[in-house]
């Protein structure tokens, strides 16, 4: 486990000096301030900054809820833990469900406290020299004991596994330190990362868990599962120790990955009307053509802006303009289907991407070639009742007449029949939007080949 140093603990409630002595053994650099009551603690706590916050559980046993919500908020990304004795066990577990990290039962001594604050576990043999390194398929030397599935788990490196986890999969680093953690774990202990907003585990027939919340920023993010084959001799306490300080690692792990995903949103969104903005967009068309040529299907580019959108902007002023934009990306997104993308690439200009989520249609005969047949007509539907829809909404920044007075005309081209690669199919339906739609009297979408302009009735 990582080393924690430069602890600063404070310590509520032990009136029967209980754990200070075992604090000073345990962990002899740490500052500790002790304070008789759970008020006093809050007074430190809205002062000053710890990395832990140890209280007894018998005082707050009568308004237990409120009291740890209050200790987990001010104590931010400091581990809170209670204390007391046994009896107070059942209290202190239902804690766990309201920001408590870990529980404590004393009397404790410093090789509990060691093991919860992250200290490296006892050696189970002396270091051998390289010399007297014995071979990794040889058994124990005499006098020394097997290390136990805890015992690997505690002495995996942490750091590294994260760091990877976040290098290589920054979208869903938990996940994929999990993964990596239960690969180096022999066949008797398995982890899980459930996420708040996902169901509960299956425990497999005969297995126990052993449960630990993962928070981010004070907020419950999800669970961290640790399944065991049941042992005689397995210590559940030190099981349930591990993982709360395992779990304090994937607080922080998840806490980067929010950033790294909200930092990823404002990167690709458009801020105005929250649709994909003209990077991404690009971006996502390059992939799904490279995908369409290998698995043989047609995507539809459809290019359309707002007819006379700057006579908009100069009578009702910019604000009715950005309204227009917002209420016309809501629309769009709500005809269009989930898989496919809504794009604002420039001012008034906005682009679809249709793409068949279903892949190609399977050959009718054995050995038969995949064929690519011309898409049906739904793009051009959709766009038709995105016209309708538009032309029948209130833009409350027209005034009484808005209803009804915008209009909006597109270009639509397919992959592979009008174009073979990216900048062929912008270009093919910009050119329809442009030299097709807008000169045949706006109001109008445009087909590559197409016989004649689509326009209303």
């Amino acid at each position: 486990m990582v080393r924690l140093t430069h602890e600063r603990v404070l310590l509520i409630g032990d009136v029967q000096l209980q754990l200070q002595s075992a604090l000073a053994e345990a962990l002899p650099g740490a500052h500790v301030t002790s304070v008789a009551t759970v008020f006093d603690g809050i007074a430190e706590l809205a002062t000053g900054s710890f990395t832990a916050v140890l209280a007894a559980a018998e005082p707050i046993e009568r308004r237990p809820e409120a009291a740890v919500r209050t200790l987990r908020e001010l104590a931010g990304d400091g581990r809170l833990v209670l204390f007391g004795h046994p009896t107070l066990e059942l209290l202190s577990q239902k804690m766990l469900q309201f920001g408590c990290d870990d529980y404590i039962i004393t009397p404790a001594g410093a090789a509990e406290l060691q093991q919860m604050f992250g200290r490296p576990p006892m050696r189970i043999s002396p270091p051998a020299t390289a010399d007297e390194a014995p071979a990794s398929d040889q058994e124990p030397a005499a006098g020394e004991t097997e290390a136990s599935p805890l015992d690997l788990l505690a002495s995996l490196p942490y750091a590294e596994i994260f760091l990877d986890a976040m290098l290589q999969n920054p979208h869903n680093a938990p996940a994929a330190a999990v993964s990596q953690i239960n690969e180096r774990l022999g066949s008797s202990l398995a982890m899980r990362y459930v996420r708040k907003k996902d169901g509960p585990i299956e425990i497999p027939q005969g297995w126990v868990a052993v449960s630990q919340t993962v928070r981010v920023s004070n907020e419950e993010a999800g669970t961290l599962h640790l399944l065991s084959e049941p042992e005689p001799a397995q210590d559940e306490a030190s099981a349930r120790h591990l993982l709360a300080q395992i779990a304090q690692l994937f607080g922080k792990v998840a806490s980067l990955q929010d950033r790294h995903n909200r930092l990823q949103k404002l990167a690709i969104t458009d801020e105005m009307t929250g649709l994909y903005n003209a990077r991404y967009f690009r971006h996502f068309l390059t992939r799904i053509i490279d995908r369409a040529k290998l698995m043989r299907f047609p995507v539809t580019l459809l290019l359309f802006d707002i007819d006379d959108f700057k006579k908009y902007n100069d009578l009702y002023g910019h604000g009715a303009g950005d309204e227009i934009l917002k209420q016309t990306a809501q629309l769009m997104r709500r005809c269009c289907r989930e898989h496919d993308l809504v794009a604002r690439i420039g001012g008034d200009e906005f682009a679809v991407v249709f793409w068949d989520k279903e892949g190609p249609r399977q050959p009718l005969e054995p050995g038969k070639q995949v064929g690519v047949s011309r898409p049906p007509q739904t793009p051009l539907q959709i766009f038709e009742r995105f016209k309708k829809l538009i032309a029948g909404s209130d833009f409350s920044g027209l005034g009484q007449s808005g209803r009804g007075r915008l209009s909006v005309s597109g270009g639509l081209a397919v992959f592979p029949y009008d174009a073979q690669d990216v900048d062929e199919l912008i270009k093919a339906a910009d050119d329809c939007l442009m030299f097709g739609a807008k000169q045949s009297g706006k109001n109008t979408i445009y087909l590559v080949d197409g016989d004649e302009p689509n326009t209303p009735p």
